[in-house]
């Protein structure tokens, strides 16, 4: 008997049941398709395509239009694995035969498209390879769409043993080496053991922002950082950016100041605001900061400080202050500190002075001030997430699959662009 997954389902007096057994005289022995979950002994046999019942269904009552649901369900992904039709065509062909009420009960629209194209997703000895415990990236895991080399390298630190596997096309590499500005962010919604981020690099091309190198880690800590730039900067040796900008993300900033001693460093305003404002919220005081509360003139002005002059940005900060209500409360004495002990001073060392988050100098060269064109690679990425089966991480080919449409999406806007200047991302 094949595996309980690619058995037919059979409805029968409102419920479910499904082939257990085959006997030499072609009779089969049918079991409750719900037996394992609810303990239901019913048993039935069928026999020149006629079903009869030997045991009644106990533990649950019949449901008619659960049963057509399930029946329409496995139908549909058979025929997705064996046609070509388009999901819509699929579906409705699968209406016509089970009527809407199955279809609703089967799932939304957007849950059984995705179910057709899972179904239609080639399975093979690489994809097996790259999903196991220990990923293994080889034969079609390695190319992109066009059947390029996609893998740039994967490679374990001889130092401390971590593994990094870099993906990027030809003309995303080329891209890279050109751009002047360079960006960088991670996420970890869609990493899966054993790597804990996948690192984004991207570069601007005709005024738009790509993201052209993704990099699987399995740590990201400065040296780890400082491995993969060494690693890009032996490939592409004409790579030297002007300007950065990221998150407020130290492991990632040092390693780029690292790698290019004479960059520009610059942080992301909204990030720089999204930080301030997690301050005064751990301290309890982003009640006060609404219009008419005691802390809105000091929070609106405050906002308004990275695009000052960064040289006066202590004395700015300190007009500012005389804002806040007296006497200062022992919270707001403490948000006070740490502007100072991180964003503006006076002290020795500050950890983001306020050049790196300056965002006059940026406005004023037609720079971004915010990382939002990067931020919205994740929403590119949520498909990949949504995509998961119930998992909550997408499987690495599944990632790699959405990787690639990335790197697809790359050419086909730079050959858009390198047509017309004026072609909208």
């Amino acid at each position: 008997m094949t595996s309980r997954n690619f058995r037919p389902i059979y409805a029968y007096g409102g419920y479910s049941i499904r082939p257990v057994k085959m006997y030499k005289d072609g009779a089969e022995l049918l079991h409750c398709a719900d037996r394992k979950k609810i303990q239901c002994l019913a048993l039935a046999k069928r026999e020149n395509g006629v079903i009869s019942i030997t045991r009644d269904h106990s533990g649950h009552p019949p449901d008619d239009g659960l049963v057509e649901a399930r029946i329409a369900r496995s139908e549909l992904r058979d025929q997705a694995k064996t046609t070509d039709l388009p999901p819509r065509t699929l579906l409705h062909d699968t209406k016509t035969k089970f009527g809407s009420r199955a279809i609703v009960v089967a799932g939304s629209n957007s849950a059984l498209t995705r179910m057709i194209q899972r179904a239609r997703d080639v399975k093979c000895v690489d994809t097996d390879a790259v999903d196991s415990q220990n990923p293994v990236f080889q034969g079609v895991m390695t190319l992109d769409n066009d059947k390029e080399p996609f893998l740039i390298f994967d490679e374990v630190n001889q130092t401390n043993g971590n593994r990094y596997v870099a993906f990027g096309s030809k003309v995303g590499l080329e891209v890279l080496e050109k751009s002047a500005l360079l960006l960088s962010d991670g996420t970890f919604s869609v990493a899966q053991p054993p790597f804990v981020q996948l690192w984004t690099i991207h570069a601007t091309f005709s005024e738009s922002t790509f993201p052209v190198v993704h990099v699987l880690m399995s740590s990201r800590h400065i040296v780890d950082y400082d491995y993969v730039l060494r690693r890009l900067k032996s490939i592409i040796p004409q790579w030297d950016p002007r300007d950065y900008l990221g998150d407020l993300e130290i492991g990632q900033s040092t390693a780029i100041k690292n790698a290019f001693p004479n960059i520009r460093q610059t942080y992301c305003f909204f990030h720089l605001l999204q930080d301030w404002f997690r301050r005064l919220k751990q301290l309890k005081l982003q009640g006060l900061t609404v219009y008419g509360s005691s802390l809105y003139e000091f929070w609106s002005l405050l906002r308004c400080l990275p695009f000052g002059d960064p040289a006066t940005a202590v004395q700015d900060f300190n007009d500012i202050c005389t804002l806040l209500p007296t006497p200062l409360t022992a919270e707001m004495q403490s948000f006070v500190k740490y502007i100072r002990n991180f964003y503006v001073g006076p002290v020795r060392v500050l950890k983001f002075p306020p050049v790196t988050w300056n965002v006059s100098d940026r406005s004023f060269r037609h720079l971004p001030r915010t990382t939002n064109s990067v931020e919205s690679q994740h929403r590119n990425l949520e498909a990949c997430v949504v995509d998961t089966r119930g998992r909550s991480t997408p499987l690495l080919s599944e990632l790699f699959k959405c990787l690639r449409q990335e790197a697809s999406k790359l050419k086909f806007d730079k050959e858009a662009l390198e047509i017309d200047p004026t072609y909208k991302v």
